[in-house]
C-alpha cells in the first residue's frame, strides 16, 4: 500500500473511518440484514481481486492532479477512497462506500440508499468527459466497470487531444448557416481544437480574402508574423446539491470563475462545501461560432493559430501573441482590465449597461427582456484595438449580448459594411467603438456605430494613473 500512497502523492493512509462489517449483520441470502438480537456477528468479505499495476496507479494520479475532480468534495473522496481499495485489490461493497465515505449510519447503509450508486454514476461521468476533452496520451483510461466499485484501466489508442476531423463546406449564394455545424464549431473551440474546422461556417468567396486583410482595422494582425491566438470567451459554471446528493442548479456566478476561486470562496464555510460542488462545465455563447466563422478570412495558410479560453489565458501570452478577443463583455476574463483601464467607457451596474465617461450617457441592452418576442430590440457591441505590452496587437470584438457580439461581427468583417465602421472611427492604430445593433429574436438586423475614440495603447502597460477598476456583479 505504500507504494499506490507514494504515486498517488500520499503519505499517509486516506482518513476514513473503519467499518466495523460485523455490526451490519449477517449475510441472508446475498444481502446484509440488520443485526437482531441474537444474530451472531459475521464479517461480509470482499473477494479480492487483482491489485493494480504500476501504470494503473499512474493514471489515477495523472486524472487526480488535473483537478478534473475539484480540490475539495464528496467526489473528490469517492475517487480516493476506489483508487486506495482497487490498488489494494480490495473493491467496497455499496454499504461500506455509504458508511466510509458519505458518513451514513448503519442503519441508512442497509436500506436501499442510492447515495453509493449516484455518486458512482457521477465519476463514471466525469471520467469519461475528462477523456473526451483530454484524450489517452499514455494509451490507457479509467473505468468502472457497471455493477463494480472499483478502478480498471482500459487500453484504448493513444490520442493528444480530442479533434474534430477537419473538413470545408462551401456554401453557395446567402449566408446559410445549420445549427449542426455551430455546435460542432462551439465543440471544437471548447476543447482547443481544429482551427481549420472553423470553415465549415464560413461563407466568403476566397477573392474576399486578402481584401480584409488589407483593411485598416485587421492589416496589422494579419501581415504580423507573430503566433495569432483566439481567445474565446467562456463561463465557469459550478452545481448546487440536494442532500450532497441531487444536483439542484447550475450556477454562474461573475466572481468565481474557475474550480480554483470555488474553493478559495469555500474556506472557512464547511457547509458550502456540502452544498456547491465544482461539475467541470465551462460554456461558450452561441455567437462565438458565428464569429469565429466571420474571422476565418483572415487566417492565412502556414500561420501559427491557436484557439484558448479566456479562463486559462495567461499573462505570458499576452506578451507573445497577437490576440483576437471574441466573446460577451462579461466573459473578458484576464483581458478585462486591459481593455477598461484607459477606456473611455465603463461598466455600469450590471454587464448589460455600457457608461459612455465623456458623455455620461448610459447604454442598456434590451435583448434579455426582448428577444423571447416579435418586437425589436437594442443590444451593444463593442470592438477596441490596441497595442499589447511588447507591441503586438489585441482586438477585441465583444458586446453585452450575443446579438451585438454577432452584429459587430460581421460590421469588422464583412467588406461593405466594414467601410462604414472605418468612416466613423479611427480605423488604424488605437481606438475603441461602441455599436448599437438592432435585433429580434436573437438575430443581428443592422449595427452602427454610435460612439468612437482614440486609446493610448502605450498608457495601457505602463505606470499611469488608470481608470478605478469597478466590474458588475451580474
Amino acid at each position: 500500500m505504500w507504494e499506490a500512497c507514494c504515486i498517488l502523492g500520499k503519505r499517509q493512509p486516506y482518513r476514513y473511518r473503519e467499518v466495523s462489517w460485523e455490526r451490519l449483520g449477517p449475510v441472508r441470502g446475498g444481502r446484509i440484514g440488520a443485526a437482531g438480537p441474537d444474530d451472531q456477528m459475521s464479517v461480509a468479505t470482499t473477494d479480492p481481486t487483482t491489485r493494480l499495476d504500476l501504470a494503473a496507479l499512474a493514471e489515477i494520479a495523472r486524472v487526480r492532479e488535473s483537478g478534473v475532480l475539484g480540490q475539495a468534495g464528496r467526489l473528490l473522496e469517492l475517487f480516493d477512497f476506489l483508487a486506495q481499495r482497487s490498488a489494494d485489490g480490495r473493491p467496497p461493497k455499496e454499504a461500506e462506500i455509504a458508511l466510509t465515505v458519505f458518513g451514513k449510519t448503519d442503519a441508512d447503509a442497509v436500506r436501499d440508499d442510492p447515495v453509493a450508486r449516484v455518486y458512482i454514476h457521477r465519476l463514471r461521468k466525469r471520467l469519461d468527459e475528462y477523456y473526451l476533452r483530454n484524450g489517452m496520451p499514455t494509451g490507457l483510461r479509467l473505468d468502472i466497470p457497471k455493477g463494480d466499485y472499483r478502478f480498471v484501466c482500459v487500453a484504448g489508442e493513444a490520442t493528444l487531444e480530442t479533434e474534430a476531423p477537419p473538413e470545408r463546406v462551401v456554401a453557395a449564394g446567402g449566408r446559410k448557416i445549420a445549427w449542426g455545424l455551430v455546435a460542432a464549431c462551439v465543440a471544437i473551440v471548447a476543447i482547443g481544437g481544429n482551427i481549420l474546422a472553423w470553415s465549415m461556417l464560413a461563407a466568403r468567396p476566397a477573392v474576399s480574402e486578402g481584401r480584409l486583410a488589407d483593411s485598416n482595422i485587421w492589416s496589422e494582425i494579419a501581415g504580423s508574423e507573430r503566433p495569432l491566438l483566439i481567445v474565446v470567451g467562456d463561463y465557469y459554471m459550478f452545481g448546487e446539491y440536494e442532500d450532497r446528493v441531487q444536483l439542484k442548479r447550475l450556477i454562474r456566478d461573475f466572481a468565481i470563475n474557475n474550480k480554483e476561486d470555488l474553493v478559495a470562496s469555500q474556506r472557512g464555510d464547511p457547509a458550502s462545501v456540502e452544498r456547491y460542488s465544482d461539475v467541470a462545465l465551462q460554456y461558450l455563447p452561441a455567437s462565438a461560432a458565428f464569429a469565429l466563422a466571420d474571422l476565418a478570412p483572415l487566417l492565412r495558410e502556414g500561420r501559427d493559430v491557436q484557439v484558448t479560453l479566456a479562463s486559462e489565458l495567461t499573462p505570458d501570452r499576452m506578451k507573445t501573441n497577437d490576440i483576437i478577443y471574441v466573446g460577451l463583455l462579461s466573459g473578458l476574463g484576464p483581458l478585462r482590465d486591459a481593455v477598461f483601464s484607459s477606456s473611455r467607457f465603463a461598466l455600469g451596474e450590471s454587464y448589460d449597461q455600457i457608461v459612455d465617461r465623456k458623455s455620461g450617457r448610459t447604454y442598456t441592452s434590451e435583448a434579455f427582456l426582448a428577444a423571447p418576442g416579435d418586437q425589436m430590440y437594442r443590444d451593444y457591441g463593442f470592438f477596441s484595438s490596441f497595442a499589447g505590452p511588447t507591441g503586438n496587437r489585441i482586438a477585441i470584438l465583444s458586446g453585452s449580448r450575443d446579438t451585438a457580439v454577432m452584429g459587430v461581427a460581421e460590421a469588422v468583417t464583412q467588406l461593405d459594411r466594414l467601410a462604414r465602421v472605418e468612416r466613423k472611427t479611427p480605423g488604424t492604430g488605437d481606438f475603441e467603438a461602441l455599436f448599437e445593433v438592432k435585433g429580434q429574436k436573437h438575430v443581428n438586423l443592422e449595427a452602427q456605430v454610435i460612439a468612437s475614440y482614440p486609446l493610448d495603447g502605450a498608457r495601457i502597460w505602463s505606470g499611469d494613473r488608470a481608470n478605478a477598476a469597478r466590474y458588475p456583479a451580474k
